[in-house]
């Protein structure tokens, strides 16, 4: 059925109000804050440590992307002598890559020369510290990596952190007087990077709207 005239149009334009009205109501009852990247907190992760079951529903990413390298231990090096020594040398290695968005899980906890330290696993099949990775809390409240797993069969492992490829080094992040070594890099200008333990937290916000539209006065 087809409404016409002035009264049509005024009819039509009160629908088209309510609905409006109807879905910014909707819209407002539902909004909800996205989750945001922060650094673990010592005083947030210590609530979480108190409630039941809370750590092994926590989950906790790299601030940066990190690439461990394996070298083995026989890197199949040969050795000619003719005229000149020739060295010929087949290097293997094992990367291991974990992401920004790589989800990981504290397994366990510890202390190293008072500081808390954590033990993460990025995977299913590692379920001990051997396997996983340490940080440490430093003087400013940050965890930081301060321990990459050993893996048998190859050297020592070699840390990079991606944005571009770039080497890192155990040591002190700022000063000698700091309690522990953590990975870090930095470069001739003193810029320094780590690879930090991150949550997500997410805060939502919800609020209901009533609504009362007023006729006017005839």
């Amino acid at each position: 059925m087809r409404v016409r005239g002035l009264n049509g149009q005024r009819i039509w334009q009160r629908i088209w109000k309510t609905l409006g009205v109807a879905s910014l109501a909707f819209g407002i009852a539902a909004t909800s804050g996205c989750a945001r990247r922060l650094e673990l907190a010592p005083s947030e992760f210590e609530r979480i440590e108190k409630r039941e079951q809370a750590v092994e529903d926590l989950r906790v990413y790299v601030s940066r992307r990190l690439v461990v390298n394996y070298e083995l231990e026989d890197d199949a090096s040969t050795y000619e002598v003719d005229r000149e020594i020739r060295t010929s040398r087949e290097q293997q290695l094992l990367k291991v890559i974990i992401g920004k968005r790589t989800k990981g899980l504290v397994i366990d906890t510890d202390e190293r020369n008072g500081a808390p330290l954590l033990w993460v696993t990025f995977s299913a099949r590692c379920q001990d510290k051997d396997c996983a990775y340490g940080f440490v809390q430093t003087e400013d409240g940050v965890f930081r990596l301060t321990d990459v797993p050993e893996r048998e069969g190859y050297k020592q492992p070699k840390a990079h952190y991606i944005c571009p490829a770039r080497p890192m080094e155990v040591g002190k992040l700022k000063s000698l007087a700091e309690k522990n070594d953590v990975y870090v890099w930095k470069n001739r200008r003193g810029k320094v990077a780590t690879i930090d333990l991150i949550v997500k937290k997410r805060s939502d916000r919800r609020r209901q709207t009533d609504i009362i539209r007023d006729e006017g006065i005839r």
